[in-house]
C-alpha cells in the first residue's frame, strides 16, 4: 500500500509484482519488458504499463446458438490463457481481455452454428476446432492458450423434446422393421408399434392343435349321423373325441 502510494505522488518508479510483467514506454515507443521488482522511470519522458502475466480465466456467458439444422442450444464455454510476449499483448490488440473475449464468442458461433443433430455430440471435435482456429491470434496476440472447454452445453427444452421424439420415432421404426422380419404383416407391425391390440396369427403348433380338434369334430358329426340312419340315439354326452368306432 505504501510502495503504491509513493509511485503515484512520485512517479519516479513503478513496482512489478510476482506474477506481472510491465513494458516500458519512452516518448511513446516500446522500449523493454520489466520483471517483477522495482523499477526507475523518468517522469514524463518514461512510463510503464503492468499487467498479469500468468494464467487468467476467461468465462463466456451463455449464449443461444441455432444449429445447421435448426435445434437450438445454449452454449457457454472457459478459457485459461497466458502472455508470453507483453509487447504483442500490449501493441497488437487494444483490450486484450475484450479482444480475447469477443473472438470466443465468434469463434464458438462459427463452429457450433455447422453442427446437427447427429454431430453436436461429438464435443471433443468442436474443441479441437476452436483451439485450431484460436492458434492464429495467439501468434499474433503474443498469448498462449492453455485449456478451453464448454462449461455449458445443453439443448433448449423445446430442442430436447423434438431430439426425444427423433429417438422415439427411431425406435419404433427399428421395432417394425423387426416384426417385418419375423414374418408380421405390415398392419400387424404398425398396430403394435402403435400400441394397438391385434390378433397375432397361429403359431404351427397351435394350426396342428386346431386341425387335430376339427378332424375330432368331423369324426363325432359323422358317427352320429350314422346311428341316426340306423335308428338308434347317440350316446348322451357324446362330443369330439368320443365317438369312438361306429360299426357298419
Amino acid at each position: 500500500m505504501i510502495l503504491e502510494l509513493l509511485e503515484s505522488v512520485t512517479g519516479v518508479f513503478v513496482v512489478v509484482y510476482d506474477g506481472q510483467h510491465g513494458l516500458k514506454f519512452q516518448l511513446g515507443r516500446a522500449k523493454s519488458v520489466l520483471g517483477p521488482g522495482i523499477h526507475l522511470k523518468l517522469p514524463i519522458i518514461q512510463a510503464v504499463r503492468v499487467r498479469e502475466t500468468k494464467h487468467t480465466t476467461i468465462d463466456l456467458e451463455p449464449q443461444v446458438i441455432q444449429l445447421s439444422d435448426d435445434l437450438v442450444y445454449e452454449v457457454g464455454a472457459k478459457v485459461v490463457y497466458q502472455i508470453v510476449d507483453l509487447r504483442k499483448a500490449l501493441i497488437e490488440v487494444d483490450d486484450l481481455v475484450e479482444g480475447l473475449r469477443n473472438r470466443l464468442v465468434i469463434t464458438v458461433q462459427r463452429i457450433v452454428k455447422t453442427q446437427n443433430r447427429e454431430t453436436i455430440s461429438d464435443i471433443n471435435a468442436m474443441i479441437r476446432q476452436v483451439r485450431d482456429q484460436l492458434r492464429e491470434v495467439e501468434d499474433q496476440w503474443g498469448i498462449v492458450i492453455h485449456d478451453f472447454g464448454f462449461s455449458t452445453f445443453s439443448p433448449t427444452p423445446e430442442t430436447l423434446e423434438i431430439t426425444q421424439l427423433q429417438m422415439l420415432a427411431s425406435e419404433k421404426l427399428r421395432l417394425y422393421n423387426e416384426m417385418r422380419e419375423h414374418g408380421l404383416s405390415d398392419a400387424a407391425a404398425v398396430s403394435l408399434v402403435s400400441g394397438a391390440v391385434v390378433t397375432l396369427p397361429p403359431s404351427s403348433k397351435e394350426r396342428k392343435e386346431e386341425e387335430r380338434l376339427q378332424s375330432m369334430e368331423i369324426a363325432a358329426e359323422q358317427a352320429e349321423r350314422i346311428l341316426r340312419q340306423k335308428g338308434k340315439e347317440p350316446p348322451p354326452g357324446m362330443g369330439p373325441g368320443e365317438a369312438g368306432e361306429v360299426g357298419p
